[in-house]
């Protein structure tokens, strides 16, 4: 069977997201077909570019290469890029036309070591990857072929031959085996305290197997339902060659001190040197100030006329604190692409500016959107007994005015909603969208007033149990780019306080609210990027998969509720399945349980505002800003835009 049919409306398509475009489970093997044909990216427009390569290009491996490149090959300094690119490189289908050489794509961070999400997204590659622009399906990436057997707890990925890392050194299996045991499975290794939870099954961690060099086998003691949604997200592969060195397992001179030193996020992002599978790789890191990526020779994807990609011959990241500054540079033409760090407040300005011709403004969605996370390991215990009171948290979301927020902040583009599963979902249900939602100041100081929290001194603030004020404070980034955490916590903060509840905001850098969400040092913490989501493709909020998470309750492991628990045995159960029907009763109880208790308190979801320099082209149309799908970066699809200004080089 193909690795993912086609599917018709738009509200059908992201069954294929969860369920990975797996079949029911019948008890038979399933497998998809190998391809050297072009991934779509099923645009509504009509693009200029071939749909189909012609078979003489991939037969006869005519292909084309940036000029930088040719030069080198001239000098003996590269191999033919025959040679570069694998046996089946892998075809895209370009958004609009084919694109030209040269050129620099010019983005912002606000910044470096703390910001490695922004390079990295949009720099990831992975054996699969979810279709872009928009992640209608999961497609076929590094991987050019996989297998499901013994009705899908074995699964079998065949990995392109050829593919290089970017100093010309083979990617094989031993890199994907390197990552998984020797960094992320070896507890002295790696960088977190717990291995990631979506590797684990029922405990344990999913085995890895290298059949032969290219072929890799995943397998456990039930179905993989989840593993190609892995798959899509982080590189499950590291340079072997260049880290075993370090690793104290392969070298007893070396110690685990130096190879997690080696092994930062930003040393696997940002430090030159350190050979990438990625379009483009780092050639200089300035701290605080820019980070400088070239295109990679070794690059293993063409369009649909046999060109290497990507089409830009570098892309530069700089390093601007301010996200007010991003967007002056953006207008004046010093940028190329803003979204990373855009706000719904800068939407007038871009629109009126838009006018001049320098850019073009995009607006997707609605998707992601913010939330405030209530600590349920709050450190004062009578805090913590409050927001453990169902009924609190349902007061908490009746007391805020999410249409006064929509109105002063988003100007119009957000969707109100309570905590349920969005629309992007397959098992969105727009009654449990709603739930807890509606404006209703005074049901809120009911709820608050019957389970025992009332203001019994007149002061105007309500009593903990322990007779101490009711009291909390508000954690959000700032600057907060487009998480626009201070405009809406001023706003909730307000609604709050109009219910007896006495509010204190901190804003902060991100590298000091970030590690007080993880550290459990927060009373409520608001983050901008979350909201309505589908668990599957964020699982670790919103089931008990680790003893340290969700990151909002850490001790739910031990200490409950047995609502978040009963949700986790269909979480545990929906990652084990490939059966599509018992898939729907699973997810549809894990929505019911989260809607009713509302663990986190949402405003809504957002549309998402962008925009991209006129001289660029291949920009898509579509877009998702969801971090489930690695944000709004990977989307753009870099590797196909191009400069237009630049003199054709490529073959039409």
């Amino acid at each position: 069977m193909d690795v993912c049919q086609k599917k018709g409306p738009q509200a059908l398509v992201f069954l294929l997201l969860v369920t990975g475009c797996l079949a029911p489970d019948s008890g038979q093997d399933m497998t998809s077909q190998s391809t050297s044909g072009p991934q779509s990216t099923q645009q509504t427009h009509q693009t200029r570019a071939p749909l189909n390569i012609d078979p003489a290009i991939l037969q006869n491996r005519t292909f084309n290469e940036a000029p930088m490149f040719a030069e080198q090959v001239q000098q003996g300094k590269l191999p033919p890029v025959s040679e570069r690119l694998p046996e089946n490189p892998l075809v895209i289908v370009p958004i609009d036309d084919i694109g030209t050489y040269g050129g620099t794509l010019r983005r912002a961070l606000t910044g470096d070591i703390v910001q490695t999400p922004g390079p990295s997204k949009t720099l990831n590659e992975n054996l699969m990857g979810y279709e872009r622009p928009f992640p209608r399906s999961i497609q076929l990436n590094l991987a050019e072929h996989y297998t499901y057997q013994d009705s899908g707890k074995i699964a079998i990925f065949k990995i392109r031959k050829g593919v290089k890392w970017s100093d010309g050194y083979p990617f094989t299996v031993d890199d994907i085996l390197f990552w998984y045991y020797d960094m992320t499975f070896d507890d002295n290794a790696r960088q977190n305290p717990f291995p990631p939870a979506g590797w684990m099954v029922d405990g344990k961690p999913m085995q890895f197997e290298k059949i032969d060099d290219h072929t890799l086998k995943i397998s456990s003691p039930k179905p993989l339902g989840r593993v190609l949604q892995e798959l899509s997200r982080e590189l499950v592969a590291a340079p072997k060659h260049i880290l075993s060195p370090l690793h104290p397992r392969y070298n007893p001179e070396t110690n685990y001190d130096t190879f997690r030193r080696a092994t930062t996020n930003a040393q696997m992002r940002l430090q030159p040197g350190l050979p990438r599978i990625s379009a483009w790789v780092p050639t200089e890191w300035v701290h605080g100030q820019r980070i400088v990526y070239e295109r990679n020779p070794y690059y293993w994807k063409i369009d649909t006329a046999g060109n290497q990609l990507p089409y830009a011959d570098r892309i530069v990241f700089d390093v601007i604190q301010d996200p007010q500054v991003i967007l002056l540079k953006f207008i004046n033409g010093e940028l190329d692409l803003i979204g990373r760090y855009t706000r719904i407040d800068m939407f007038p300005t871009l629109k009126t500016e838009e006018k001049k011709g320098k850019f073009k403004v995009r607006i997707t969605g609605p998707n992601r959107g913010p939330a405030y996370h209530l600590n349920w390991d709050d450190p004062k215990p009578a805090l913590r007994e409050a927001f453990r009171n169902k009924n609190v948290r349902i007061a908490l979301s009746h007391a805020i005015n999410r249409e006064e927020i929509n109105e002063i902040v988003f100007h119009g583009l957000l969707e109100p909603s309570g905590y349920s599963f969005g629309p992007i979902s397959p098992y969105f249900s727009p009654e449990a969208y709603k739930k807890y939602s509606e404006y209703d100041p005074d049901k809120a100081r009911r709820l608050l007033d019957r389970e025992g929290y009332r203001d019994t001194d007149g002061d105007g603030i309500r009593e903990l149990k322990d007779g101490s004020r009711f009291e909390l404070t508000i954690d959000f980034v700032h600057p907060g780019g487009m998480f626009n955490g201070q405009p809406v916590s001023e706003l909730v903060a307000d609604h709050w306080r109009s219910v007896g509840i006495k509010i204190n905001l901190n804003g902060a850098l991100r590298n000091i609210i970030v590690p007080r969400r993880y550290n459990s040092e927060y009373d409520v913490h608001y983050w901008g990027l979350e909201g309505p989501n589908d668990p599957l493709t964020y699982a670790i909020g919103w089931a008990v998969l680790a003893k340290n998470v969700p990151y909002w309750h850490q001790k739910a492991w031990d200490e409950g509720p047995d609502w978040l628990h009963e949700a986790t045995k269909y979480v545990r159960l929906a990652m084990t399945t490939i059966d599509t029907l018992k898939l729907r009763t699973y997810m549809t109880r894990v929505r019911d349980l989260h809607t009713e208790n509302v663990p986190i308190i949402t405003i809504g979801s957002a549309y998402h505002v962008w925009g991209a320099n006129t001289r660029l082209g291949n920009v898509p149309y579509e877009n998702v800003a969801d971090n489930a799908f690695l944000g709004w970066s990977r989307p753009v699809f870099h590797e196909q835009i191009f400069i237009k200004n630049k003199k054709s080089n490529v073959k039409p």
